[in-house]
């Protein structure tokens, strides 16, 4: 008995041996290789909105298609488009609002000032 045991299998009372029920589920300490929609924004750090709304950027990657309707998206994909992701650079002390009315008002005005 200690071999059926050892075996993942475990005796059953209608019939000589089943499969015992941890061999069925999956194993929680393999991360998988291809992400849900949900699981590359959680992989992200952001909501699947925000996901979805920065799949039409053109640094991102393209999801790989498994079917007509299931696309997953490969962690190193992923991590591939955050390292190419532009970055913002932020000028110190003006606040972005007061930059973008100032470029708008030049433009009406023709003052570069």
């Amino acid at each position: 008995m200690k071999a059926i045991e050892g075996a993942g299998l475990r005796p059953n009372a209608g019939g000589p041996t089943a499969p015992s029920p941890m061999s069925a589920r999956r194993s929680t300490s393999i991360a998988p290789a291809l992400l849900t929609s949900e699981q590359a924004a959680e992989y992200l750090g952001m909501s699947e909105a925000k996901f979805h709304e920065l799949r039409n950027e053109p640094w991102m990657c393209e999801p790989i298609p498994l079917g007509p309707r299931m696309v997953r998206w490969s962690r190193a994909d992923l991590d591939a488009a955050i390292a190419g992701m532009p970055r913002q650079v932020r000028r110190p002390g003006e606040p972005t609002q007061l930059l973008r009315s100032k470029i708008e008002r030049a433009k009406l005005t023709g003052n570069l000032q």
